[in-house]
């Protein structure tokens, strides 16, 4: 049975009064108090290459192997700025920060689900943020590997058409700019440090340089995908390789998240990330291309309007009899 609507406002500042107290929780070095805050069927990508979590427990103790040596250092954890958006029904709700923790900035994007008016974290993408000149020193030495290892499982038959939608993107990037430019409250995240667009304006600027790269993207592994108890939220992950004109192949992993607008589905937040490995660890991601982007729509000229010829009219004088 349907849980009955929660006012919106409402539900945005509950989701958001959850992400503080995580906060609060991790800047104490408490995991095991996050229990209760996390989703028993947690899944949680990055930020290093090994760290992939199909369940809560699993989460809880991959975040104490760092969080809490953190901790005994006085470690404080900061908010850059917490994006909440809910969705209608106030039953999920989508966020994304870029938080420091111990003068790391950490880029993460987290589905939230409500059930019985407890918020709880569904699945989460957390990476580094490397500076871009760190960036592309690692890419040189082909150290740049996708985040978060291989978490796939047999997808939902309710995201197969979500999922679908998405890899139409991939090579020609113009579906996901279409998507993001029509929400307000998109956002796009590259891997490194202060790759973040917010809002149409912002996002259109980004998506225009982006198709005049060329960039484009293959898949390099699986997909993993769920959808929210409400129905109006869809996520999905998957490791990529990304190609522009002229850049290296990068490896990445994607973490997207979609809502529901009416019967369809429009992109949301594009979070990009990379994980820093072993020199040549990145190599055979390298060799997983994605074909070349397709040619710009041509836009056919309007033909031209017929021009009516010249209606002489009357000199109004009359000849002589």
């Amino acid at each position: 049975m349907a849980e009955p609507a929660v006012d919106g406002r409402r539900a945005e500042k509950d989701a958001r009064g959850l992400i503080v107290e995580i906060y609060q929780t991790l800047g104490r070095g408490k995991t095991d108090s996050l229990f209760s805050l996390l989703a028993e069927r947690l899944v949680v990508f990055g930020p290093r290459r090994i760290d992939a979590s199909v369940s809560r427990s699993d989460a809880l103790v991959a975040l104490g192997t760092v969080v809490d040596r953190k901790a005994k250092h006085h470690a404080a954890l900061r908010s850059g700025g917490l994006t909440v958006v809910a969705s209608p029904g106030g039953h999920s709700a989508w966020v994304f920060d870029v938080v420091t923790l111990a003068g790391r900035p950490l880029a993460v994007t987290a589905v939230l689900a409500n059930t019985d008016e407890i918020w709880a974290v569904a699945a989460a993408a957390i990476a580094a943020m490397p500076s871009a000149r760190q960036l592309k020193a690692e890419a040189d030495r082909d150290a740049i590997v996708p985040p978060g290892g291989a978490a796939a499982g047999k997808l939902d038959p309710r995201v197969a058409a979500v999922v679908e939608q998405f890899r139409k993107g991939l090579t020609d990037q113009r579906v996901w700019g279409d998507d993001l430019a029509g929400r307000d409250a998109a956002v796009v995240v590259g891997p490194a440090a202060g790759q973040i667009a917010r809002g149409r304006p912002a996002i259109e600027r980004l998506w225009k340089a982006r198709l005049a790269a060329g960039v484009r993207e293959a898949t390099s592994g699986e997909v993993t995908a769920a959808i929210t108890d409400d129905g109006q939220l869809v996520w999905l992950s998957v490791p990529v390789t990304r190609v522009a004109d002229d850049a290296e192949p990068m490896p990445l992993r994607i973490f997207a998240i979609y809502a529901r607008a009416g019967a369809s589905w429009q992109l949301t937040a594009l979070h990009e990330a990379v994980a820093l490995d072993e020199p040549g660890s990145g190599a055979p991601f390298k060799k997983i291309l994605p074909p070349a982007a397709p040619p710009e729509p041509k836009v056919e000229p309007p033909a031209p309007k017929p021009v009516a010829a010249p209606v002489k009219k009357p000199s109004g004088k009359r000849g002589k009899r």
